[in-house]
């Protein structure tokens, strides 16, 4: 489901670019000395201050995020049975299902800048809709994993997260480490600022989001509910200015299934979230 946001958004945006190869890194310091700084302290995980504020400009999506985003699919071992709530099923073949990772710098949110990673677990289906599930979910602060829990009631873990600019590809050089403050590093993450300047923002995609679930799916839900508690269900509404395709292959793990070697990055990207609707899903 993530994978059909994203391919819907390049539909709607236009011709998406392949990776170009990298600056180099006294290139990217002349370029913006302030905001490498600003971004390696915001990577540490430096708290940010102050309650999640309503700033969206939409009265009928009230919070708004912006920044870009990576996701490399993967395939992965079907969830066993008692992984999902109940009405909400794995859909796999053969013992496999397309997971992956999202990686997302948010530069505007109503918490403050902040990194997030999340783990997608499997394509899922409750009603007929079709979804991806996060099976976890990683943010870089303290006010950021609050937000998260107290305003949308998603399951958030605060974890170290580091996103390298330099490096060859995109690429998942730690994937989240047990412990009490869990680790994650990327490198190549200069290769996701794809954004012309004076480039417009399309698309407007609507999705429909279960944060409690970690969840994206599709906005049609054919089916009438059933006897399974339904899940609150929120209105999303995505957007960008530039979509870049990469070769990032690399080796399997337990961490990370069988990534496959094509992933897609998403700058400029405009996150709306809606209120809770009165029904869930």
């Amino acid at each position: 489901m993530f994978a059909s946001c994203v391919c819907c958004l390049a539909v709607l945006h236009g011709p998406v670019r392949t990776s170009a190869p990298p600056r180099t890194a006294a290139a990217r310091m002349l370029q913006n000395p302030l905001r490498r700084l600003f971004r390696g302290a915001e990577q540490m995980g430096s708290a940010v201050s102050g309650q999640p504020t309503r700033n969206g400009v939409d009265e009928q999506y009230p919070w708004l995020f912006r920044g870009r985003l990576w996701f490399r699919p993967a395939l992965l071992p079907t969830p066993p049975a008692g992984a999902l709530p109940d009405g909400v099923r794995a859909l796999g073949l053969l013992g496999w299902t397309v997971g992956g990772v999202v990686a997302l710098q948010y530069d505007t949110s109503p918490v403050g800048p902040y990194l997030e990673y999340v783990s997608m677990g499997a394509i899922v289906s409750k009603r007929g809709a079709l979804g991806q599930w996060g099976s976890r979910l990683y943010v870089s602060n303290g006010a950021a994993e609050r937000a998260c829990i107290d305003v949308w009631g998603v399951p958030a873990t605060e974890a170290r997260i580091q996103f390298d600019e330099d490096g060859d590809s995109l690429r998942v050089d730690l994937p989240p480490t047990p412990g009490r403050v869990p680790e994650v590093r990327l490198s190549g993450w200069e290769m996701t600022r794809s954004s012309v300047a004076g480039a417009p923002t399309r698309g407007g995609l609507p999705v429909l989001w279960t944060p409690t679930l970690k969840a994206l799916w599709a906005p049609f839900v054919p089916l009438p509910a059933g006897e399974s508690p339904p899940l609150n269900l929120h209105d999303l509404r995505l957007s960008a200015n530039g979509l870049r395709l990469h070769l990032c292959g690399q080796a399997s793990s337990d961490e990370l299934g069988m990534p496959l070697p094509v992933g897609l990055s998403v700058d400029g990207l405009v996150i709306e979230i809606s209120e809770r609707r009165a029904e869930g899903l």
